[in-house]
């Protein structure tokens, strides 16, 4: 992982919050903001100090991951021998959205969101117009950083529609975020679901056409192997490893797949079934070469979350942080004001003594069922423990799943949870001869991702899209929270106009 931080750390002081200034500060190889774009390594450090910020406390690194959206998918244990009562983990859990605390929390996910969407604009407006010859590897490095840039600014916006709007089941035509595709922007203009996810889908679908020039032809397919996208190690069956470094890590990018899959998901909560299935079997279909005549797929499952707690072999994209595992600490510390355990009994029933999710990636806590997560308790140098989840193989299967509950083709549906199932250790049951609903789908879809998605921010977004109800606990008693709009679309910021 050495050469990842050599990497992204040449453009750690390049960007700051502030939208106004980013381009102002040198980085360490003297490349001044004035001139970021007049060198094929301005481009680079441009893309890859977005992913920087990506992996902040304020986004993905904590409050859009592990921290306030797992908070409020009610995770957690939100008792007050757990959460004090003044803690704005405890008032978030109460959905006390009006308190300074969780204000604070959610302005700072809106600005830093919409920050980087600014960082994104003015690097796509200016990939756009350069020269191929600016760059090291010509026409392939361009559509690289253009296509991953539109990738992220469409990522980053629908998440804000996912927070900030309600679900697509109520669709009422009323403005609510603003789409911002330029740079600058003084005052961008507020626009409704249908239109937000029209111009996401677009994003996507032109930056799939650019990564598709680089990441799936065929001297560079062996990038999209664990080994080589996750790893950057080589053990002579998954293709050579890329010369130069900003090429290696793809799962630490927004590769191909990863376009591919952000389309499955916008699909699915668009409620377009058939779309959101095309785009998620073109996942897990996805192989490269091993040799003259043999292939592998893309994205697997680990064998082992044991020494694989992150399971990256089925991360098909992850945010980088580098102090996963220092952040995360105090949260499991008895002591401490907050503390985030969950209720393993709540999340796995009479299903804990089979899965591996359960008995391989949950610490003891008080010697009962009240235990901590270990995806992020991984030491520094272990494999994994900078990676902060963003879509994985799993959810395609479940979005594969809803298309054929849909289409009332129940054992094709149960088949698709039965898939995730048994590699996480569940073989005695078989839910494709047992769903003959789609309200039976759905609630063991819901069962299936709470588990699969613990610390990974994904599951308020279910509760939210399917309106259902959230489950937790309140200190030893189940709580159940009613999937109202005020509980599932997050109060705009105060400073909503200073983007």
């Amino acid at each position: 992982m050495k050469k990842v931080y050599a990497m992204i750390l040449l453009t750690a002081s390049l960007f700051t919050t502030s939208c106004s200034d980013w381009l102002d500060v040198a980085p360490s190889n003297q490349v001044n903001g004035d001139k970021l774009f007049e060198v094929g390594d301005g481009y680079r450090n441009a893309l890859n100090g977005i992913y920087l910020n990506l992996g902040t406390s304020s986004m993905y690194g904590k409050s859009i991951s592990w921290g306030f959206m797992d908070v409020i998918a009610q995770y957690y244990q939100s008792g007050s021998s757990y959460m004090k009562s003044t803690s704005s983990y405890y008032k978030a859990a109460n959905y006390k959205f009006d308190d300074s605390d969780v204000k604070s929390i959610i302005s700072s996910i809106w600005s830093v969101g919409y920050n980087n969407i600014a960082n994104c604009n003015n690097l796509i407006a200016n990939v756009s117009e350069a020269s191929p010859s600016v760059f090291a590897e010509d026409e392939l490095e361009k559509n690289m950083i253009w296509g991953e840039a539109l990738g992220l600014r469409a990522l980053i916006h629908f998440d804000m529609l996912r927070m900030f709007a309600p679900s697509m089941l109520k669709d009422d035509g009323k403005a609510y975020i603003p789409y911002v595709d330029v740079y600058p922007t003084i005052v961008p203009s507020y626009e409704n679901n249908k239109e937000i996810l029209r111009k996401i889908v677009n994003d996507l679908k032109a930056a799939k056409d650019l990564l598709a020039k680089c990441d799936t032809i065929k001297e560079n397919k062996h990038w999209m192997s664990t080994e080589n996208r996750m790893l950057a190690v080589n053990s002579g069956t998954s293709g050579e490893l890329a010369k130069d470094v900003f090429f290696a890590y793809r799962g630490y990018r927004m590769n191909y797949y990863a376009v591919t899959a952000m389309l499955a998901r916008v699909y699915c909560w668009a409620g377009e079934y058939g779309n959101a299935y095309k785009e998620a079997k073109e996942v897990v279909d996805a192989t490269y070469s091993t040799g003259s005549t043999s292939t592998a797929s893309c994205f697997n499952f680990s064998n082992s979350l044991t020494t694989n707690r992150k399971d990256y072999n089925s991360i098909i994209m992850t945010f980088f942080k580098s102090t996963c595992y220092e952040d995360y600490l105090p949260y499991m510390t008895k002591g401490n004001d907050v503390v985030l355990v969950v209720n393993t009994t709540n999340l796995f029933g009479d299903e804990a003594g089979a899965d591996d999710r359960n008995l391989d990636l949950f610490g003891d806590w008080d010697g009962g069922d009240i235990k901590y997560s270990f995806k992020y308790d991984i030491k520094e140098g272990t494999s994994g423990t900078d990676m902060i989840p963003a879509i994985r193989l799993s959810e395609m299967y479940y979005i594969m799943g809803e298309y054929f509950a849909y289409k009332d083709e129940f054992s094709k549906a149960g088949e698709m949870l039965d898939k995730v199932r048994y590699a996480r250790g569940i073989s005695t049951t078989n839910l494709a001869s047992s769903i003959g609903s789609l309200e039976v789908f759905h609630t063991h879809l819901i069962k299936e991702m709470r588990r699969e998605f613990v610390g990974e921010g994904q599951t308020f977004f279910m509760y939210k899209r399917l309106k259902k109800n959230l489950l937790g606990m309140e200190g030893y008693s189940w709580k159940e929270v009613e999937a109202k709009e005020e509980n599932m679309v997050l109060p705009l910021p105060d400073s909503e106009s200073n983007i």
